[in-house]
């Protein structure tokens, strides 16, 4: 396998796939990674863009070349991260995009990396499909997208779909593990539940532990209003958090991982009543979490939920 695969963690099967594809010679002209948020796609899809632009170079050589590819400064590989700060990918970014494909290239393929390409505006996927539709032959689009059913079909048809899924706590302790050797169990118990199996979610974490203890600070929160329902709480700390957008997902995230907590602790005591409410309530967050990436009102939406526990 890749010696860039062998950092990856988790999603066998799909680096398999992928490898199985450069062996045989079969790449196909654009790729979709597709899965939940936080779960590594992009991270792969660089690490596949290194296996091609270095395949069947000496070692002093792909090592250079991956280089500037993870800087972002390899000529003929564009990485396009997602950019906190833009709520969409506008048709001038793609036509952009391809002016920059069209120039020469040093190697024997071009590569663009697009993350997130659900954020794409109608005027942008258009621009974008008709690309896709006439490809050029040399090059190679990987794309990702945590929401493909958002995707117009007609891209769909023409990409090589593979899609990611998230791990059990078990499986994503057991890969930090791997990864953290000097890392108690605690800790990687705690990280993985609250990452709700997401791989890159769970090494953000590991990576700044400072940033663990604020999730696990709100997390106890919401335990404690959900267990209590205390709706006095519930709205003081809403009052805190709603005018910060990060805060705000931070919330949205954890209050799944408490009502996933319930929502076992209900199967395991085949406590019927509580299971209908904890389903209903996990119903009500994923309406509210869909309304969230809009401008509708997040603090009103928070309440809400909150008057429903």
């Amino acid at each position: 396998m890749s010696i860039y695969f062998k950092n990856i963690l988790g999603h066998q099967k799909q680096l398999e796939l992928l490898e199985e594809d450069l062996l045989q010679g079969r790449i196909a002209h654009a790729y979709l990674f597709a899965g939940p948020a936080d779960i590594g796609k992009f991270t792969l899809a660089k690490a596949w863009a290194k296996a091609i632009q270095t395949r069947g170079m000496d070692a002093d050589k792909a090592f250079q070349i991956a280089a500037l590819i993870d800087r972002g400064i390899h000529g003929d590989t564009l990485v396009f991260p997602k950019n906190p700060e833009e709520e969409s990918i506008k048709i001038a970014e793609i036509r952009a995009i391809i002016g920059k494909l069209q120039l020469s290239a040093d190697s024997q393929r071009r590569i663009m990396i697009m993350e997130d390409i659900d954020r794409l505006t109608p005027e942008a996927a258009n621009a974008l499909l008709k690309i896709l539709e006439e490809p050029p032959g040399d090059v190679l689009y990987i794309f990702t997208s945590s929401h493909p059913y958002s995707l117009m079909e007609t891209i769909l048809s023409r990409v090589r779909r593979i899609d990611f899924q998230i791990m059990s706590d078990a499986e994503l302790h057991n890969a930090l593990k791997n990864r953290y050797r000097l890392a108690d169990d605690k800790t990687l118990d705690r990280v993985a539940k609250i990452s709700l199996g997401r791989i890159g979610k769970a090494i953000k974490l590991m990576d700044n532990l400072e940033q663990l203890e604020a999730y696990q600070d709100v997390y106890d929160q919401i335990k404690t209003f959900l267990s209590n329902q205390d709706v006095q709480a519930g709205f003081a700390f809403i009052s805190q958090i709603h005018n910060d957008a990060v805060l705000t997902g931070i919330f949205l995230e954890l209050a799944f991982v408490a009502l996933r907590d319930d929502l076992q602790v209900a199967l395991a005591g085949g406590d019927q009543a509580k299971l209908e409410k904890t389903l209903a309530r996990i119903e009500k967050l994923v309406r509210i979490r869909e309304l969230a990436e809009t401008n509708t009102n997040s603090r009103l939406l928070l309440e809400n939920f909150i008057l429903e526990l």
